[in-house]
């Protein structure tokens, strides 16, 4: 069994059957770029085995403390990490010897690049940069010219976009370029294409 969830044929034909339904030409695998699936952490709320789908279990996080003060994080979502994370790090400060009694402000603080309109709108970068990295745009594009060039026939993503994944978003393998960063590898011949170059990025760190 490998390591990495692959979507399965049902899922597929799931997923084409439920857009088709909605589109005047219906999909077919013909019309597929690529794929991906995921595994969702749930929390065992006492759900038994054949008794309800997986899909019927709450998405909802729980913090848990136990006996000898280890905090743990259980269930939650991929787009409330950022309230996991604050409700993690609140009960961790709570009960904690040191002087930091704080809460948690991760809600009040913007990702990284964000900002409002005005201030993107101000930016000095192609509006595809600026819409992907916000006001980090400009550090993204900064160098030669033929950063910008695309990597390889097909594909939008430039020479600076990989650099920046290696040297400042912290990509340290070539899955964490193609899966993660630039998402090229939803394409397995997208990604052989830009491989080569996904390469040299890290060779040149």
């Amino acid at each position: 069994m490998t390591d990495v969830p692959q979507a399965t044929d049902a899922e597929i034909d799931f997923l084409l059957d439920t857009i088709s339904r909605s589109v005047r030409t219906p999909l077919t695998r013909a019309d597929l770029l690529g794929t991906y699936a995921g595994l969702r952490p749930l929390l065992d709320t006492g759900h038994r085995r054949g008794e309800d789908k997986t899909a019927d279990i709450s998405r909802r996080h729980a913090v848990i403390t136990s006996d000898d003060g280890l905090v743990t994080i259980v269930g939650g979502k991929l787009t409330t990490y950022r309230r996991m994370a604050q409700d993690a790090l609140n009960t961790a400060l709570a009960q904690s010897d040191v002087a930091v009694r704080r809460p948690c402000l991760t809600h009040r603080i913007p990702l990284v690049g964000a900002a409002d309109r005005g201030q993107l709108a101000a930016v000095r970068a192609p509006a595809r940069f600026v819409q992907r990295y916000g006001v980090e745009a400009p550090d993204v594009i900064a160098g030669p010219p033929s950063l910008l060039e695309p990597i390889a026939p097909g594909l939008r993503t430039t020479y600076a976009e990989l650099r920046f994944a290696v040297r400042h978003e912290g990509a340290l393998t070539e899955d964490d370029v193609l899966d993660r960063r630039t998402r090229i590898g939803l394409s397995a011949a997208d990604r052989e294409l830009a491989l080569p170059a996904v390469r040299d990025a890290f060779a040149g760190v």
